[in-house]
């Protein structure tokens, strides 16, 4: 993937979630959302995390309960489980700590979903928003 790929990628999840998705502000103030966005759906309040800082791609974070039927298979999906105050994969690998400070992903099983396209996150983003 070039970087204008991903660059666009970036671009056009933004334009998606200020139409359909509302900001969550920062859980902690020294987050600063550098390396999380939370943003809730104007229709349903279901929560998505991005990570905008991946030169290949944008993982989108989700509750379990917020993964499609028809996730397309080039998504790379890595499910976690609570774990103390984090997140832990049958790998041994975390999350996003940041994570742990919104209420919407806390305690919860949450699901990494690493998309290259927009057709990728709209299905993901479509999902949050029904």
């Amino acid at each position: 993937m070039s970087h204008t790929e991903i660059e666009n990628l970036k671009g056009a999840l933004r334009v998606r979630l200020r139409r359909d998705f509302n900001s969550v502000p920062s859980a902690r103030d020294m987050s600063r959302k550098a390396h999380l966005e939370v943003w809730e759906s104007k229709r349903g309040g279901r929560a998505v995390g991005l990570e905008f800082d991946h030169a290949d791609r944008v993982n989108l974070w989700v509750t379990l309960l917020g993964i499609p039927r028809d996730l397309p298979s080039t998504v790379e999906r890595s499910d976690k489980e609570p774990k103390g105050r984090g997140w832990t994969d049958t790998n041994g690998d975390g999350a996003n700590s940041n994570l742990s400070a919104y209420k919407q992903f806390a305690g919860k099983r949450i699901v990494r979903l690493g998309v290259r396209s927009m057709s990728e996150a709209t299905v993901v983003l479509d999902q949050l928003c029904g």
